[in-house]
């Protein structure tokens, strides 16, 4: 028998393993002079003879991605990535974003590009307004992919030809582990932002409404004692004042540590956490409303915001959460405690810093106590009374609930429901085949059992954890109808992921 001294130690590895923070390499290029200038046939009819752009809908990114580099791994990786990775990210990208200046006609290239010589597709011409060489390499490490732009247009200086790369020993068939299959999917969701042009290396390839390359729009000031780079365009600056409700807030503010490849090309993860375009790659990622308006902000596509995530890291806190320290007794998304709950609410996990996030704790979450992991009553306490699983409704509640007359705070998976509107908003808890009802915030006793559930603040939670939606906008692969996704035929899953 394991003695608890070995089940301890082991618990504490597979912790640790499970809340690895993998990095990305988001552009193997730091210099904008690798990128280089193609002449391409763009349709520029969206534009006035004054250089306006007209009102009107625009048509909808056509992608190419070529496979004919992918040569390094196994043929079942090979055959993952070509079939079940890329092509659901690729249709959301399709289904997200318009293209304001599309190619003309057919994409061709005879010259190499890409460090390869042009595939023959790209030699024939491809009707694509954006074509994507995917290859794949062996590097130690925890780098999962790179990604960046090759060519871009010489009109609108919109990126056309992008390479992304694949590390072999960090990418693996999920084989139906429904978890890193949506990390992979976040994670070349990521890859591909950046080389849409969300990289420092392209900000002053951006233009502006009237089509001309736009001015002024990357500074320096100081924030919180610190000089940062930001990137101030109207349209993103505006949104982002809006939603932390700070007049005062400069733009959107560059991540500022990490070093080459990773500073100033990704969102600060301190005011940004849980949002996908931040380095690093964790459960429970959204691709918000922020990713969309930093596409929009280079100027060159026109997003369906539809397709955004939930997400309020730091909404409504006002410019004391920009310009203040990171304090967990005036701010709930930083922690203090050692267990808890991630700001998502799907997992448990520990209060933790890293190198990326100016020394502000939050709590990272934990693939063994993740709700979604269907494995988790493995390392649960009480694990008849919670429910774990992908679809299966339940999220992350703290507690000490035991069998006992005391014990430690750690973390349940609940299924629940959100009744009523207003101040009579409740929160129906299901424990085992118990009922708790949380109508404020505060402990709740379960019969049967020594400890307590927290119950949380009931309207907060329904309109932030609590809230239904259809993941990923459903890939683009089915229709989203009362917060469920119904998916076209052939495809499955909570977020139509999966082929049938």
């Amino acid at each position: 028998m394991i003695s608890l001294k070995t089940f301890i130690l082991l618990f504490g590895v597979l912790f640790f393993l499970s809340t690895t923070v993998y990095a990305c390499d988001h552009d193997e290029r730091s210099d904008k002079d690798d990128i280089d200038e193609m002449d391409v046939d763009e349709d520029f009819s969206s534009l006035t003879g004054e250089g306006r752009i007209l009102s009107g809908s625009y048509n909808n990114i056509r992608i190419h991605v070529n496979f004919d580099n992918l040569r390094s791994g196994s043929s079942s990786l090979h055959s993952y990535i070509e079939n079940e990775m890329v092509p659901p990210v690729v249709a959301w990208f399709e289904g997200a974003l318009r293209v304001k200046y599309p190619v003309s006609g057919l994409l061709q290239r005879s010259s190499s590009v890409c460090g390869f010589s042009a595939p023959s597709d790209l030699r024939r011409g491809v009707a694509a307004d954006y074509y994507l060489i995917a290859t794949a390499n062996s590097k130690s490490g925890t780098t999962v992919a790179s990604a960046g732009a090759c060519s871009q247009a010489s009109g609108s200086k919109r990126p056309i030809i992008a390479k992304v790369t694949f590390n072999i020993q960090q990418v693996r068939p999920p084989n139906g582990d429904v978890l890193l299959q949506e990390r992979y999917i976040y994670l070349l969701m990521h890859e591909m932002m950046h080389s849409f042009g969300v990289t420092n290396s392209l900000f002053n390839s951006y233009i502006d409404e009237n089509g001309r390359l736009r001015r002024g729009h990357v500074k320096t000031v100081t924030i919180a004692g610190a000089r940062r780079l930001v990137l101030d365009v109207p349209s993103l600056t505006t949104r982002l004042r809006n939603y932390f409700g700070c007049s005062s807030l400069p733009g959107m503010i560059m991540e500022n540590n990490g070093g080459t490849g990773t500073a100033s090309s990704h969102p600060e993860k301190r005011y940004f956490m849980w949002e996908v375009m931040t380095s690093g790659t964790y459960f429970g990622r959204r691709i918000s409303q922020f990713s969309l308006a930093f596409l929009e902000a280079t100027g060159w596509y026109d997003p369906n915001y539809d397709f955004a995530e939930p997400f309020y890291w730091g909404q409504g806190q006002g410019c004391g959460f920009i310009n203040g320290k990171c304090s967990s007794s005036q701010f709930d998304e930083f922690c203090s405690t050692s267990r808890g709950c991630s700001n998502v609410g799907r997992s448990g996990g520990s209060c933790h810093s890293d190198s990326l996030d100016d020394g502000c704790k939050y709590i990272l979450p934990s693939e063994s106590l993740d709700c979604d992991n269907p494995n988790g009553d493995n390392y649960a306490r009480l694990p008849d009374l919670q429910v774990f699983g992908r679809g299966a409704g339940s999220k992350c509640f703290e507690g000490t609930l035991n069998t006992r007359n005391s014990g430690s705070s750690t973390t349940f998976c609940f299924r629940y429901t959100c009744t009523g509107s207003g101040s009579g908003t409740q929160v129906q808890v299901q424990v085992g085949k118990n009922t708790i009802v949380c109508d404020r915030e505060g402990s709740m006793s379960v019969k049967g059992y020594s400890g307590y559930v927290k119950c949380p603040d009931p309207i907060t939670f329904c309109n932030t954890v609590g809230k239904q939606y259809c993941p990923r906008n459903c890939l683009n692969r089915g229709s989203c109808v009362n917060n469920k996704c119904q998916c076209n035929s052939g495809y499955s899953g909570i977020d139509c992921a999966n082929r049938i």
